[in-house]
């Protein structure tokens, strides 16, 4: 009898509506949708980001000013919210082309894992033969105590953005160089040399200064410091005149470009170009891209370390930049911290064409 009850009760408890289980399927199927939406959201966004860092059309100007590891964030929070077991050879060709992505686009990949410089005992070495140049850079913000901290690098070339007083420009002229440098200070750039200054350019209108410069008198360089003008501050990205002004900036930029390598080009000196100074944007922007035939970015070349420089204490964005002529062979680039400005010094040594 009890045998009959007892089976009666658990064949009754079987046919009971099973609530929680139709509630924790209902939850898995829609956690199963987000994992979904989450995974295609990463895919498409990393089509996105990619095409528009190849393309770089006008109108998106403001995505490939934003330093390209700061993509991979997005990118990859929203593959792993993504992962389920049942797609997992997706999530890692996904993933490998996330790898991918940042080999091609972020340049921070090689200078931090791939150390490309020379030795220091070589350098020197190199230098001290007559063969090889050091180059620095820094937007002063108006300062002469942060042009100053130039001085702890010895360079045979300076060039400042947002120049301090022609006064405290020729100060530091002498203090580097005595009576064997030079110097032409503009309205907002400048630059000092060893050497003597063969021929220059000196335009308040223009966001440049040029010098032709004879090293150690022999070597001709045409030496240029520039100041592109200053980016978009602004973070409402949702409204209209964000995107607009993002745009026009790099069309500013362009021109700026165009109106440097028209001027140099026309000069009659043949020997290498060095420019340098505060791009105000980023060294792959498409406002760049007429520098490249002739000239390179050094940094690309042989760029170590965290090569940001904006801002100096919280470095982001690397729009302080050298380029070079292709003559001349970059060996170590770098970027390092200051006191008195808000920008880095770049650190640049170079070898000379025998």
């Amino acid at each position: 009898m009890l045998y009959c009850k007892a089976k009666v009760y658990y064949s009754i408890e079987l046919q009971k509506p099973t609530k929680n289980k139709i509630v924790d399927t209902s939850t898995v199927s829609k956690r199963s949708r987000w994992r979904l939406v989450a995974f295609v959201s990463s895919v498409v966004f990393l089509t996105a980001v990619s095409l528009c860092l190849l393309i770089q059309p006008d109108w998106l100007a403001a995505v490939s000013i934003v330093p390209a590891w700061c993509w991979l964030l997005p990118g990859f929070l929203m593959l792993a919210i993504g992962y389920e077991q049942h797609r997992k050879r997706g999530f890692v060709i996904v993933l490998m082309l996330w790898v991918l992505y940042t080999i091609i686009f972020v340049e921070e990949t090689k200078s931090l894992f791939f150390n490309r410089s020379a030795p220091a005992s070589e350098w020197k070495q190199v230098r001290e033969n007559g063969h090889g140049i050091r180059v620095v850079s820094l937007n002063c913000a108006g300062n002469a105590q942060a042009a100053k901290e130039v001085a702890k690098w010895k360079p045979d070339i300076v060039l400042l953005q947002e120049s301090p007083a022609r006064t405290d420009v020729e100060q530091l002229a002498r203090e580097l160089f005595d009576e064997n440098g030079c110097f032409l200070a503009g309205r907002d750039t400048s630059l000092i040399a060893s050497g003597k200054i063969l021929s220059y350019s000196n335009d308040p209108a223009t966001h440049f200064v040029y010098a032709e410069l004879e090293l150690s008198g022999k070597l001709k360089l045409n030496i240029v410091s520039l100041r592109l003008s200053p980016p978009v501050f602004r973070l409402d990205f949702w409204m209209p005149g964000f995107w607009n002004e993002h745009r026009n900036k790099r069309i500013q930029h362009r021109q700026q470009i165009a109106e440097l390598m028209q001027y140099l080009k026309a000069r009659p000196s043949s020997g290498p170009v060095i420019v340098g100074g505060d791009f105000n944007s980023p060294p792959n922007d498409a406002a760049l891209l007429a520098m490249s035939p002739q000239l390179h970015d050094t940094f690309s070349i042989a760029g170590n370390g965290w090569g940001a420089t904006g801002t100096s204490d919280y470095p982001l964005f690397r729009v302080d930049q050298i380029w070079a002529s292709r003559k001349l062979q970059a060996k170590s680039v770098t970027a390092h911290k200051t006191e008195h400005s808000d920008h880095r010094i770049v650190r640049c040594d170079l070898i000379l064409p025998n």
